[in-house]
């Protein structure tokens, strides 16, 4: 058996940096910390952070009722509202929100305070994406299919910005660009798209097109882990999404096939480590 695992599985740089400084903040100190959701979609890691004392808060009357504490902004960042409130409300805030999600904000609040209405390509249920629309001054839209770009309530001669969730399916993405080109006469756009996501992307439709098996590692929750299986899927059958290492036990591997592995931006090293040595050992 041949394991060939991608290049660019695991953290990403915006996770690493978030996690590496969630540690060392909850280390230095012992008062309580506090998060705005989880600070990943990983729920290993968060196990792991709350049991060494992280406090995660998700009820809008829990974060109303922070004051004068010490809180910890998810990768994903949070809603400009609830930020506001939080730095109201005296609290500590330390911002580990992803510097290229923080870059998306920028945009937004850049252009649609120019008078562009913003398209925003992504899920509109995601965290990063609520967090996207709520910086906009002008009326903005979230689209992640032609039938959404379909009920779009927007003139062909108004101004239009596009931004991307940075953990978007790319080839999806352009699609969508493609059609709202053609219906906009005055469009812009930046690609946010995080080049890590792009590059795992490309790695994992590489592998899964020369690999009998597939193994992506990572939480069913992470967007851009589901969107790595989604990709993998297509082109390869033999295609499994593994969240703890005991979930090797649920796979079969052909020895005599090529085996590519990758991971999400938020699956931790050692997991990855572990699954692989339990399909080496198993297989």
């Amino acid at each position: 058996m041949e394991l060939i695992v991608a290049e660019n599985a695991g953290f990403c740089f915006g996770v690493k940096r978030a996690i590496d400084l969630a540690y060392e903040t909850i280390e230095k100190t012992n008062e309580e910390i506090y998060s705005i959701g989880p600070l990943i979609h990983n729920e290993i890691v968060t196990n792991d952070l709350k049991d060494k004392g992280l406090v995660i808060l998700d009820k809008p009357e829990d974060i109303a009722a922070l004051h004068n504490k010490k809180v910890l902004i998810r990768t994903h960042g949070i809603e400009k509202q609830v930020y506001e409130l939080l730095k109201n409300n005296n609290n500590e805030i330390i911002d580990l929100t992803c510097p290229f999600v923080r870059k998306i904000h920028d945009l937004v609040k850049e252009y649609s305070e120019k008078g562009y209405k913003i398209i925003v390509i992504g899920d509109r249920e995601h965290p990063e994406v609520k967090g996207i629309v709520s910086y906009s001054v002008s009326p903005i839209y979230v689209v992640l299919s032609v039938d959404d770009i379909n009920n779009l309530n927007i003139d062909k001669n108004d101004k239009v910005f596009v931004v991307f969730q940075t953990t978007t399916n790319a080839a999806n993405a352009q699609k969508l660009v493609d059609i709202l080109r053609d219906l906009f006469y005055n469009i812009s756009l930046v690609n946010t798209i995080c080049n890590a996501t792009q590059n795992r992307q490309e790695e994992v439709k590489n592998l899964a097109e020369s690999c009998g098996v597939m193994l992506i590692i990572g939480s069913k929750s992470s967007s851009n882990t589901k969107k790595l299986y989604e990709i993998a899927k297509k082109y390869c059958e033999n295609t499994y999404l593994l969240e703890k290492a005991s979930d090797t036990k649920n796979i079969k591997i052909d020895k005599n096939k090529k085996v590519g592995v990758s991971a999400g931006a938020s699956t931790p090293k050692y997991l990855i480590e572990e699954i692989l040595n339990n399909v080496r050992n198993e297989f």
